[in-house]
């Protein structure tokens, strides 16, 4: 059953085009993932699917019935079955006030509401806002039964695990690939490869037809040049005469093949250099690192808080936070994550740091950015780096020249979160401690701090409910679970 078709729209605002779409079709069994850079236009686009809005230009028929789970709204009450409550724990949520459940709780409810309408389509942006790994596994349970859906997020293993289709808005366009995330990017590479291969060929091509051209006008030079040992009443008599005329017509003929092969370069398809994203390494060694082995330390470590000291947190447990180790923190919301972020950058008396340790606290209030100062004043306010390393650092994190002498009140809720983490990576700190440093970013943008977090020397202890970011960086995993800190031999 054909859900969708779209022809020749453009999709956007009145002054500001977000993308053009010559042609889509939605069939029923597609498993779409929807990714592009904040700001591309995706939101927007499941707007105009879902005739919230209307496309500038062009033709927009949706088929059937749509349901949107938008990132910030409310699904439409509807009455759920025993099974539908209980796979998403809501039952234990109905007694409760709203505005007394937690984001992750919220989340949940919304979704249990919107899976329960039994619509030909779904549409969920960013789903996996607030929720931990037991929600994030109950949401991809609840995908894995839906037939057809359009999905936003920036989750790269929940859309490698349940799409089939890849739709990536990027330059002003919406380009669409038959396969999930991961195989989008290993084609993307291939291609990366492939116009780099063109580029290189082109370039060596184009090199050797402009050496020809430069040869032949050399030779077309030299013909017309007065030989040595001639003097010049000679030569002269010559060019008057039968040689004078055959050197002209040599001259002329090789200027006429230079042209040629000068036509030839004009008429050559041209090769733009691809670009790839890169990295310069701070120097780690301006930081001043310790060099002990063990980092951060406690035994038979307990916490609890309350006028009473009632909330009990951490129950006589241990941790050891090794030297130049990226260390993963992970467990349900609610068990301590962050506290322990926070105990240990505090310098809690229970908990032994090193005094060399210089510890870098990255949280989602992002204080350390001054909201009169641009974002390179910002950065160089901060940095033990000198001035390349920092706008380097800036351009992987998305900040080019237009963006880095935008004033810090001015920044998005992305961009505070891009800039604060490069202030914290270019600053002196040593240690680095990371709550949720890829929330409510694109995936180009997770993808850049995964890549500096792999290249970063120092000591790392982060949480994040990005189960790829925890896969591809951490050497060791601490789980806390029933108030206790335990080491995972493998896996989440």
């Amino acid at each position: 059953m054909k859900l969708l078709q779209i022809r020749n729209a453009t999709i956007g605002f009145p002054l500001k085009t977000l993308m053009e779409i010559p042609q889509l079709d939605v069939e029923t069994g597609e498993k779409i993932g929807l990714i592009g850079v904040n700001g591309s236009g995706k939101s927007t686009l499941l707007k105009v699917l879902t005739g919230e809005m209307e496309a500038l230009e062009g033709s927009v028929q949706s088929f059937g019935n749509w349901v949107m789970l938008s990132q910030f709204g409310e699904a439409n009450r509807q009455e759920m079955t025993g099974k539908q409550k209980s796979l998403w724990g809501i039952s234990a949520l109905e007694d409760r006030e709203e505005e007394v459940l937690s984001g992750g709780e919220k989340t949940r409810q919304k979704l249990a509401e919107a899976f329960s309408q039994g619509a030909h389509v779904y549409l969920f942006d960013e789903p996996t806002s607030h929720l931990d790994q037991k929600g994030i596994e109950e949401l991809r349970d609840g995908l894995s039964n839906l037939s057809t859906f359009i999905l936003i997020s920036h989750d790269r293993m929940l859309l490698d695990e349940l799409t089939n289709r890849t739709w990536d808005i990027r330059e002003g366009k919406l380009f669409d690939y038959p396969g999930p995330y991961g195989d989008y990017v290993d084609w993307l590479e291939k291609d990366l490869e492939r116009r780099e291969k063109e580029y290189e060929e082109y370039e060596a091509e184009k090199k050797r037809l402009g050496d020809v051209a430069r040869q032949k006008r050399e030779q077309a030079a030299r013909t017309q040049r007065k030989p040595k040992g001639k003097s010049p009443s000679e030569w002269k008599a010559a060019e008057f005469g039968s040689v004078g005329k055959s050197l002209r017509g040599k001259a002329k003929s090789l200027q006429s093949a230079a042209k040629h092969v000068e036509k030839r370069i004009e008429q050559m398809e041209v090769k733009e250099k691809p670009k790839r994203s890169f990295v310069i390494n701070p120097d780690f060694s301006l930081t001043n690192p310790p060099q002990n082995r063990i980092i951060a330390e406690a035994t038979d470590f307990s916490f609890a808080y309350g006028k009473d000291k009632q909330h009990l947190i951490f129950d006589d447990t241990s941790f050891y936070l090794k030297r130049n180790h990226k260390t993963a923190l992970v467990g349900a919301n609610g068990t301590g994550k962050s506290t322990l972020l926070r105990l240990i950058s505090n310098g809690h008396q229970g908990i032994h740091v090193v005094p060399k340790a210089k510890i870098g606290f990255f949280r989602q209030e992002l204080e350390n950015i001054d909201p009169e100062e641009t974002v390179l004043e910002n950065l160089q306010r901060v940095s033990c780096q000198d001035e390349a390393v920092s706008r380097s650092l800036l351009a992987r994190m998305g900040f080019f020249q237009q963006d880095i002498w935008k004033k810090g009140k001015l920044l998005s809720g992305g961009e505070r979160v891009k800039l604060s983490f490069t202030m914290l990576f270019v600053s002196d700190c040593n240690v680095l401690l990371l709550d949720e440093p890829t929330n409510f970013l694109d995936i180009p943008s997770i993808e850049a701090i995964e890549e500096l977090l792999h290249q970063y020397e120092g000591t790392v202890l982060f949480t994040s409910h990005d189960r790829r970011l925890v896969e591809k960086i951490a050497d060791e995993i601490w789980k806390i679970e029933d108030k206790k800190i335990s080491i995972l031999e493998t896996g989440v």
